[in-house]
């Protein structure tokens, strides 16, 4: 039948409100976007979306192996099976709900189609002025074959108020899914925030990723993206500074091979002065990996003395890989600091033949250069147990030892 038509058969068992029925039906007169459309001119779902996908809300059952294999092993976890709320912890002045409707500002086709008919994720609250030292990490599991999963989220900082995430989404079957994921954060004044995402799922899983962060005046907000496994993803990370001096912060490592398939679109809204946003992307390409990076950068008239910085820097590590780049700056402001850059290119050789002429193996040594390479971006990640993992998983895709401890 295909996913659309599945769409249609699904949503036509649900009581939709007259709202979400528009929502719905603004998807369907648009459909998923294609090459046509400028933000997805690189990144094709015609494939994905012929497959018959199916749309339940089936829950399954996972033990606690699972749990342990794919967790970091914090102490405070918010465990979802199915999009189902099965484990969460209980702390002081942080409220944890299951799925709870919210109005979102953007409503793109995909966005719609989340809107519309979702009715799994999370809600949560942390008070205002409090800090929480505990990482909360946030699992999702996949048990149900062949699904096309809808899950919706709401993170809502107060004032004066800290928090640190770490976010992992996981298919536990053989066969694929298709997540269609969006997360919306809200900082108040004078919060921090950081938000970690870890993409490392099995090689038939594909995944679409929103995160929209709207930040109040003197708030900081950090999202990290480490992007290791996964047959097909596409992450939307999109920052609002609504205030003066908020710092808008985006790393992001994407470590490839095979097939591989993995698009980072950042858009950074700055539109009040006296305020920062510092972004980083590094990406290895192996095998027949291909990546896409296209990072826009808007200065409105009145973000005067605002400081923005952007950097895309790449290495392909074979013949057969590609990354197609498009750093982007639009700027209406004239009292700025704005710099972007974007590099594509293999290993040093005179680099490779220093490290072999002092007895270094060409395989552990390429695997150091490459690390060095992209540790920059992991080593400003501020949670250790998820620099650790960001350094083992890319021991792994290298196939060295370089004794990494977690």
């Amino acid at each position: 039948m295909g996913l659309i038509n599945n769409i249609k058969s699904y949503s036509e068992t649900l009581n939709l409100s007259e709202e979400k029925r528009g929502q719905l039906n603004s998807f369907l007169d648009e459909g998923f976007p294609t090459i046509k459309d400028e933000d997805w001119k690189y990144t094709s779902l015609k494939k994905i979306i012929t497959e018959d996908f199916s749309i339940e809300n089936k829950v399954g059952n996972v033990s606690d192996s699972d749990i342990t294999n794919h967790s970091l092993g914090f102490e405070n976890q918010l465990i979802f099976v199915d999009g189902k709320l099965i484990s969460s912890p209980k702390i002081k002045g942080l409220t944890i709900d299951g799925f709870t409707d919210f109005e979102s500002r953007n409503n793109n086709a995909i966005m719609n189609l989340n809107a519309s008919i979702c009715n799994n994720g999370f809600s949560i609250t942390i008070d205002k002025n409090i800090v929480i030292e505990e990482i909360i990490e946030i699992l999702f599991f996949t048990t149900t074959k062949n699904n096309f999963s809808q899950y919706r989220n709401q993170i809502t900082v107060g004032e004066n108020s800290e928090i640190k995430f770490v976010e992992k989404i996981q298919n536990l079957n053989n066969s694929t899914s298709f997540v269609n994921y969006f997360t919306q954060i809200n900082c108040d004044k004078n919060t921090n925030v950081e938000f970690n995402k870890i993409q490392n799922n099995t090689s038939n899983s594909i995944l679409i990723d929103n995160v929209d962060v709207y930040q109040k005046s003197d708030s900081t907000c950090a999202v990290n993206t480490l992007i290791f496994g996964g047959n097909f993803t596409r992450n939307n990370l999109n920052f609002e500074q609504n205030g003066s001096n908020c710092e808008s912060n985006m790393n992001g490592v994407s470590v490839l091979d095979n097939n591989q398939f993995a698009d980072n679109h950042t858009f950074v809204d700055h539109k009040s002065a006296h305020c920062r946003s510092n972004e980083m992307y590094k990406g290895v390409y192996l095998g027949k990996s291909k990546g896409v990076f296209n990072g826009k950068i808007m200065v409105r008239p009145n973000a005067q003395k605002i400081d923005a910085f952007q950097s895309n820097n790449n290495l392909l590590l074979s013949d057969d890989s590609s990354i197609d780049s498009k750093p982007q700056l639009e700027i209406y402001a004239d009292d700025v600091k704005c710099s972007h850059g974007c590099t594509i290119g293999q290993l040093d050789d005179d680099a490779l033949f220093y490290m072999r002429s002092r007895g270094i193996g060409i395989e552990e040594a390429k695997a150091v250069l490459t690390y060095a390479f992209a540790s920059e971006a992991i080593e400003n990640i501020s949670v250790e147990p998820v620099k650790l993992l960001a350094q083992n998983l890319l021991a792994q895709k290298l196939n060295v030892d370089l004794d990494f401890s977690l």
